[in-house]
């Protein structure tokens, strides 16, 4: 096992590293430690073992004393968290918590590397999972060795090799009582299903795994003809209607498969044909792949459509100085004397401007009644009346940002500055806006 991890270390070029350890304390998280703690010195590996505590098991308050005096015999570091006590008791849940818990720890720790300790058995489960659940060619490669930040040496390794290594180190473990709950899923299959296997082929563990092997190899195969297409059909992340519809179907469902990977929560073959008809059949209409996005179809083009949900909250602003809303900043300076050439009344898309103002203001997304005067056109429109006309696309409506006196708009950051706010003498104020 340890030649396993360490050639996995050497084809991931992993050393002269900080190395988060997903730490469960059960024995999968306590051989990988094992392991890695015997090859850090060579490849100057820092390990840090991460514990989540996800605060609905009596004994997990044992596992986190467990984990300091794991990480104290291994002279590593390790960081404990506990699950909101309002979080919800489900493993769709449970498992959104854990990999925040990692990527939070990631940034703090400034390191890219998590390594997970799932094994060759956890790879069958989710193969059997998700077959039984409907799945594309992509699902039957189950769990990924690498994706993201995040690392599995232990994928070609079985339990039982495990539980063996363990044994012959003399380390104890925890056993996560909830394992035996076959009420969830993954515990049905691992309980009463795999057993089934076995009586049929006691080497079923090894040909699954072969299946998923063969499986990302002929992925890998798809991808490079995916990859190529691409070049041609799409054009600014949306794809060409028309050369989409001059694809063979297995392209084209292959298409969908790829665009659309972390939009659908099903990708079996049932799924992908629903919206390759969808696509077929219609020229100008939009079809549901979540609760907060479309498959949208217009002007030739097939994209993603999403639903933003609007901030309701306003900032209001009663002085000069720096005000924060959503994702941008907002500074706001008086300008006591400005020479007529140094005005500068900013076309689309730039995010400085010089406006005549009187506060209060109120910084906020749109609303109904909202009224805009263009800078130099005369007269007062319906701000709906103005984003139509500038062609800007729902989704984008939703996320412009305004500077509002009341119900008029004196600036749509980024996009243009009102009429009536324009600079008439040399007294003003310089705006900025900038992404934080």
């Amino acid at each position: 096992m340890i030649k396993t991890v360490e050639n996995f270390l050497i084809e991931n070029k992993i050393e002269n590293k900080t190395v988060l350890v997903g730490f469960s304390t059960g024995p999968d998280s306590c051989a990988l430690a094992l392991v890695l703690d015997s090859l850090k010195e060579k490849y100057n590996l820092k390990l840090i073992l991460c514990y989540y505590n996800h605060n609905w098991r009596k004994e997990a308050i044992f596992e986190e004393e467990f984990t300091k005096k794991f990480a104290a015999k291994i002279n590593a570091r390790f960081l404990i968290e506990k699950a909101p006590e309002d979080a919800k008791k489900t493993e769709d849940c449970a498992r959104n918590l854990r990999y925040d818990f990692f990527y939070r720890i990631s940034k703090k720790t400034k390191t890219d590397t998590v390594f997970l300790a799932h094994n060759k058995n956890d790879n069958v489960e989710t193969l059997i999972y998700r077959l039984i659940k409907g799945t594309s060619i992509k699902g039957l490669c189950s769990i990924p060795k690498k994706r993201d930040i995040f690392y599995r040496p232990l994928l070609d390794i079985d339990k039982k090799e495990i539980l063996e290594f363990l044994s012959k180190k003399n380390q104890e473990f925890k056993v996560d009582t909830s394992n035996e709950n076959i009420e969830y899923k993954r515990n049905y299959i691992r309980k009463k299903i795999l057993p089934l296997f076995l009586d049929i082929n006691k080497n079923y563990l090894n040909n699954i795994n072969n299946l998923i092997e063969t499986s990302i190899n002929s992925r890998k195969i798809i991808d490079n003809v995916v990859t190529t297409i691409k070049k041609d059909i799409f054009s600014d992340n949306k794809i060409i209607l028309d050369k989409f519809l001059s694809l063979d179907k297995e392209l084209r469902f292959e298409i969908l498969i790829d665009f659309l990977d972390d939009k659908l929560k099903q990708k079996d073959y049932k799924t992908i044909k629903k919206l390759d008809n969808f696509i077929i059949n219609n020229k100008n209409s939009r079809i549901s792949l979540n609760k907060n996005q479309f498959l949208r179809i217009k002007d030739n083009k097939i994209f993603i459509e999403t639903i933003f949900k609007k901030n309701p909250l306003e900032i209001r602003i009663d002085k000069t100085g720096e005000y924060f809303f959503e994702d941008i900043k907002l500074k706001i300076e008086k300008i006591e004397k400005i020479k007529e050439e140094d005005i500068f009344f900013p076309p689309a898309k730039k995010n400085i401007c010089y406006l005549n103002l009187s506060f209060p203001l109120t910084l906020r997304h749109r609303k109904n009644g909202d009224i805009f005067s263009p800078y130099g056109l005369k007269g007062t429109m319906k701000l709906k009346d103005y984003l139509i006309n500038e062609k800007i696309e729902q989704e984008q409506k939703d996320k412009l940002v305004l500077l509002c006196k009341n119900n008029e708009i004196c600036w749509i950051l980024g996009e243009k500055i009102s009429e009536n706010y324009k600079v008439t003498n040399s007294s003003c104020y310089k705006l900025t806006s900038e992404g934080i």
